[in-house]
């Protein structure tokens, strides 16, 4: 093997330990993404998102009084329909709603299916928790 042969195949190892974070690091890599912990005093947001409803599979667990909130980023007209409070509201693209104290409707602690009905067959549904 030639000496510059050889340098290439060095070069590239630095490169590569370099690109994953080292070797034998005593850490866990950082993360691309941080979620930040869940902040009771805000409304709790589902985003619907093409054929998916965005954190609610399942929610974290809510409280009674806790507002959720339903917003569309998507591409298409979606719907939420809850079944436990006979519930059925369309969400058009761009649209938010929200329901205050959904948990109290709802009955108090369990967990509670909603879905979409123009997409039912996309298995688009989600689970709200109440604690």
């Amino acid at each position: 093997m030639s000496r510059r042969t050889l340098a290439l195949l060095l070069g590239l190892g630095l490169v590569v330990v370099a690109c994953s974070g080292g070797v034998g690091g005593a850490g866990s890599p950082t993360p691309l993404v941080t979620q930040l912990p869940d902040d009771p005093s805000h409304p709790y947001t589902i985003t619907a998102i093409d054929y998916h409803f965005h954190d609610a599979h399942p929610t974290p667990t809510l409280s009674e009084d806790r507002t959720v909130r339903w917003t569309n980023q998507g591409t298409v007209t979606h719907n939420v329909t809850i079944p436990a409070i006979g519930f059925s509201e369309d969400l058009p693209v761009g649209a938010t709603f929200e329901i205050r104290g959904l948990g109290k409707k709802l009955g108090g602690p369990g967990t509670y299916q909603f879905y979409c009905r123009f997409h039912t067959v996309f298995g688009m549904a989600g689970t709200i928790v109440i604690g």
